[in-house]
């Protein structure tokens, strides 16, 4: 099966104050086939991050199942793959390195397009949201999926 599949996806987080846990998903199942697109829309707390995280595999569900059938790329605007103590030139290289791609080829398209100048060589932790998203944009053009 070449499919992305999600099945009774169930996924809590602790509430601050207090006892007890809040649901973010509660049995969500999906199935994206090879060639469709699929977008993500609801208000605030709906949980669009935590599925888009539980479907790049960067967060587990507290129950479900994923299958992933096909390769999946991390999503454009999740900044959460960057390491905050490494340059943006670093996490670059590195996350060209996860992806098995030409590692010059990609850090060279992310310098040209990001138009950091020399902040990409600054850790990302010191990036404004504005700097944070337009490295992330430019790593997802630099990377062929």
């Amino acid at each position: 099966m070449n499919d992305l599949l999600l099945e009774n996806i169930h996924k809590t987080f602790p509430i601050r104050h207090g006892r007890g846990k809040q649901v973010v998903l509660d049995s969500i199942s999906l199935r994206v086939r090879p060639g469709e697109r699929w977008g993500i829309m609801g208000p605030n707390g709906a949980g669009k991050s935590t599925i888009i995280q539980i479907i790049s595999g960067s967060l587990t569900p507290d129950s479900g199942t994923v299958h992933r059938g096909m390769d999946v790329s991390w999503p454009i605007a999740f900044g959460g793959a960057f390491h905050s103590s490494l340059t943006g030139r670093d996490n670059a290289r590195l996350i060209a390195r996860v992806y098995g791609v030409d590692v010059d080829e990609t850090v060279a398209g992310v310098e040209a397009f990001a138009e950091l100048g020399t902040y990409l060589d600054e850790p990302v932790k010191t990036y404004s949201s504005g700097m944070n998203s337009r490295l992330s944009f430019a790593l997802s053009m630099a990377i062929d999926f």
